[in-house]
Order: C-alpha cells, then structure tokens, then sequence
C-alpha cells in the first residue's frame, strides 16, 4: 500500500489553494479538462461531419453557447465532488429544479448558496467560504468521496 487513502475534499482543497504551488495545480486542472474538453468536441464534431452536409442550412434547435473555459469546468467538478460529499457524509439529497437543473437539497431545502463559495475556491484560491459552509452542514472533508 502507498497510503493513498481515496479523493477526499481536505486533499483538492489544499490543491487549489497553494499547498501545493500557489494555485499552481488548479491552473494545470482547468488547462486539462480544457483540453480535454476540445478533445470530445472535435471528435464529436468528426463523427456528425456526414450529418452537416445534409443539415447544413438548418437553424440549431438552442441558440450556441460560448466556450466552456476551464475555470468553468473545474469549479463543476469541485461542485459535484462537494454535492457527493455532502450527500455521503451529511445527509443531504440530489434534486432537480425544472429550470436550473440539479440541485443540492439539506434537509428538504434547496441549497442555492454553494455556487459561490466554489467560485471563491477555484477563482481566487480562497477556501474559507467553502469551508465555512461545509463545517455548517457538517461535511467531512477528511473522509474518502464516494461518486455516486
């Protein structure tokens, strides 16, 4: 065994906030799912090229969207970590709001206030809100996140 006990919220918190480099790693994590992101969408994107030529004047059924940035992709990742977390160590449920999607429900409650205590994580390498309202709903940062 090497020690590696499992993904925990305590190990990717210190990751993207300068334990390990001044944010350095989250820079190197938005850059890859960047990549990789770009990846798929050329894929897919050569895997319909015969569907285009005969659809090629059709209007999309949803108006584009702009690019995801990496930033952006990372800060769902960390979401979807702390929702399973929280789900496995907390009590709270997944939902689904009509309008916007999954949600994060604590005791029946939709919870609209993680966004952005993420955002202060990912963009500015900032901790202390995530970790205020993790402690408030009694997550354990410490313990192995199962996905679920």
């Amino acid at each position: 065994m090497d020690g590696f006990a499992g993904p925990t919220l305590e190990r990717v918190l210190g990751c993207l906030t300068g334990a390990s480099g001044e944010g350095a790693l989250g820079e190197a994590l938005a850059g890859r799912l960047s990549a990789d992101l770009a990846r798929e969408e050329r894929a897919a994107g050569t895997a319909g090229g015969a569907g285009k030529a005969r659809g090629a004047d059709a209007v999309p059924l949803f108006p584009l969207q702009p690019p995801r940035s990496g930033r952006d992709l990372l800060a769902d990742h960390v979401t979807a970590m702390v929702c399973c977390a929280a789900v496995d160590s907390a009590g709270a449920a997944p939902g689904m709001d009509w309008l916007d999607g999954p949600v994060l429900l604590v005791g029946g409650d939709r919870r609209a206030d993680l966004a952005p205590r993420v955002l202060c994580l990912v963009e500015d390498g900032d901790p202390e809100p995530l970790r205020e309202w993790l402690s408030a709903l009694g997550v354990r940062t410490e313990k192995p996140v199962r996905l679920v």
